[in-house]
C-alpha cells in the first residue's frame, strides 16, 4: 500500500484555530484573575528579555535534531541535519494536538520511515529516546527528594486526598477501563464502540503500516541496542547530555520572566520544581496539558511565587512555552521548507547540466 504523506496544511489550520483560542482564553483569564495594577509588570520583559527566551525555546530542538543526526551517522543513516529539524518541528506539531504522554513520537516514527530510514533503526530510536525520558523524569523525581522532600511529602498528601475524596469514581473509571479492554481483546465490543471506528481510514493505514514495519524491525532493533552498548558509549553520554540541555533552556525560560518581573527565586528550586510539573503533565489527557499544566505549576509552586502575581506568571510562562513554540514551529518549518526546495533544485539542475 503506498504511504500517504501528512496533510501539512490541514494541521497548520487546526493549530492556527487552537492557538488563537488558546492566547484568547490566556488574555481572558490573565485579565480577570490579575489586578489591573499589576499589569504594568508585563511592561518589565524587554527586548533582551524577549530576545533570550526566543533563543531558549529554539535550543530544544537544535539539541533534538542534533541528537537524533547523531545516531542516525551512528546507524548509517543518510538524512540532512536541516530535514531532521523540519522532522523534529512536525513532531512537536503534531503533539500539541493529543497528550502529552503520547507526544509526537507515531508521528516522527512516520516521517523517518518516509525518509527511508530501516524500521529497526527508527524503531531503535523512539525506544532509546524513552528510556532517555525515562531516566530524566526520574532523576528529577529523585532530586526532588533530595533537595525539596517538603514537595514531595506535599505531592503526596494532595494525591492521597484527591484519591479518598473521589475514590468511587476512580474505582468506576477502571473498572470500566479493564472491562473495555478486556471485552475489546475478546472481539465482543460492537463496532460502534470500537475508538478505531472513529479514526480516518488514512490515520488507519498509517498506524497499521508502522506496526507491521516495527514487528518486521524488531530483530534489527535489538542488534541496534548491542551495537550501541558496544561502541555507542560515547554518543549515550553525549546524547544525554544534550537532553538535559534541551530541558534546562526550557526550564531557565520561567526564570527570565520571574527576573523580567522583578521576582526574587532560587535556582535551583526553579528548576526541581518545574521537572516536576513536567512530570505531572505526563498523566494530563487533554492536548499539549492545557489546563492541567497551570494547574500543576500553580500546585507546585504554592508560596514561592509572589500570590498576588502567581495567575500572570503562570500565564506568561505557558504563552512562551507552548503556544509561541507552536507558532514558530509553523514559521521554521515551512522556512526550512523554502530552503531544502531551493537546494534539491540546485542540485537537480547541476546534475542536469552536467548530463548535458
Amino acid at each position: 500500500m503506498p504511504s500517504q504523506k501528512l496533510n501539512f496544511k490541514k494541521i497548520v489550520n487546526r493549530l492556527i484555530l487552537f492557538i488563537g483560542l488558546g492566547v484568547g482564553a490566556h488574555i481572558v483569564f490573565v485579565l480577570s484573575t490579575t489586578e489591573k495594577s499589576l499589569l504594568k509588570f508585563l511592561s518589565g520583559i524587554s527586548y533582551i528579555h524577549l530576545a533570550i527566551i526566543i533563543v531558549l525555546l529554539y535550543l530544544p530542538w537544535i539539541f533534538y535534531a542534533l541528537r537524533v543526526y547523531m545516531w542516525s551517522i551512528f546507524l548509517k543513516e543518510k538524512i540532512q541535519y536541516a530535514d531532521l529539524l523540519r522532522v523534529v518541528i512536525t513532531a512537536d506539531l503534531a503533539s500539541a494536538l493529543s497528550p502529552t504522554a503520547v507526544g509526537g513520537a507515531p508521528v516522527k516514527a512516520a516521517l523517518l520511515l518516509n525518509r527511508g530510514f530501516s524500521s529497526g533503526n527508527v524503531g531503535f530510536l523512539l525506544t532509546y529516546g524513552v528510556i532517555e525520558d525515562i531516566i530524566f523524569y526520574t532523576l528529577g523525581i529523585v532530586l526532588a527528594g533530595i533537595f525539596s522532600s517538603h514537595l514531595v511529602s506535599g505531592m503526596v498528601t494532595h494525591v492521597l486526598d484527591f484519591t479518598q475524596e473521589y475514590s468511587w469514581y476512580l474505582i468506576g473509571f477502571f473498572t470500566i477501563l479493564m472491562a473495555y479492554i478486556y471485552l475489546l481483546r475478546k472481539n465482543k465490543i460492537p463496532v460502534g464502540f470500537r475508538l478505531m471506528t472513529y479514526i480516518p481510514m488514512s490515520i488507519k493505514n498509517k498506524i497499521y503500516n508502522f506496526r507491521s514495519k516495527l514487528s518486521d524491525g524488531i530483530i534489527d532493533m535489538k542488534s541496534n541496542f548491542k551495537m550501541a552498548l558496544k561502541h555507542g558509549k560515547l554518543r549515550m553520554l553525549a546524547s544525554f547530555t544534550m537532553l538535559l540541555l534541551q530541558w534546562m533552556a526550557k526550564f531557565s525560560v520561567l526564570l527570565v520572566i520571574l527576573h523580567a518581573f522583578g521576582v526574587d527565586f532560587d535556582v535551583i528550586q526553579s528548576y526541581i520544581r518545574q521537572w516536576v510539573v513536567f512530570v505531572m503533565m505526563l498523566f494530563i489527557p487533554t492536548p499539549g496539558a492545557s489546563g492541567g499544566a497551570e494547574a500543576s505549576f500553580l500546585l507546585i509552586f504554592g508560596k514561592s511565587i509572589p500570590s498576588d502575581l502567581s495567575f500572570l506568571i503562570v500565564s506568561v510562562w505557558r504563552l512562551f512555552t507552548y503556544y509561541f513554540v507552536l507558532l514558530s514551529s509553523v514559521l521554521l518549518y515551512s522556512l526550512i521548507t523554502f530552503f531544502l526546495r531551493n537546494e534539491n533544485t540546485e542540485i537537480e539542475v547541476e546534475a542536469a547540466n552536467k548530463q548535458n
